[in-house]
């Protein structure tokens, strides 16, 4: 005789829960793997969960990209917003420290939005992403930039990417200070 266990009640994520702890899986893996060596099924694999599920989530690995990257498009956004109201050199200075603090709350996703070729190429085609960085832009070049300032502009951002680089431990208040001085310095070019 076989004695049915009555069947134990299946344990539901929250409703939008399971779409944020896929986002956190996925950005977990774009760090470790890079987006393109991070397949659907690699994501259902790290959530315990069916490739159907994150069909179920998200249409497309492309929709996932930009899910882990909008934090980050969003606090670009608050940025650009505070240092708009500012004149130029006040402006220039809250977006430095911005950034750096940016890098340093998201180092891991903030650089892997520049140095994983894949996620560039889709962020690049991300309109409210373009628009982010375009404003950022232009209050760290002002108007009509050289060719000297937007090599210094490519140089200090080429920096923040180096956040969680090796050689870079040490206490976060410095780490940040140098990091504001530096890329401050790198911008103060005179054409």
């Amino acid at each position: 005789m076989v004695i049915e266990r009555p069947a134990t009640p299946r344990r539901r994520t929250p409703r939008g829960q399971g779409r944020v702890k896929l986002v956190e899986a996925a950005g977990q893996l774009f760090a470790e793997r890079s987006v393109s060596g991070t397949s659907l099924q690699s994501i259902a694999d790290q959530l315990g969960a069916t490739k159907a599920a994150v069909y179920h989530q998200f249409a497309s690995k492309e929709e996932i990209v930009i899910a882990v990257a909008e934090p980050v498009i969003g606090r670009l956004r608050l940025i650009a917003d505070a240092a708009e109201v500012l004149s130029a050199e006040p402006a220039r200075a809250a977006v430095i420290r911005g950034l750096v603090d940016l890098a340093l709350d998201h180092g891991g996703t903030a650089a892997v939005l520049r140095r994983d070729p894949t996620m560039a190429q889709i962020l690049d085609s991300h309109r409210p992403y373009r628009e982010q960085l375009e404003r950022i832009d232009a209050l760290l070049l002002g108007p009509s930039p050289t060719t000297q300032r937007r090599i210094a502009l490519a140089f200090a951002g080429g920096g923040i990417m180096t956040i969680g680089a090796p050689g870079l431990d040490g206490p976060v208040d410095e780490v940040r200070a140098g990091l504001i001085a530096t890329m401050t310095r790198a911008l103060d070019t005179d054409d």
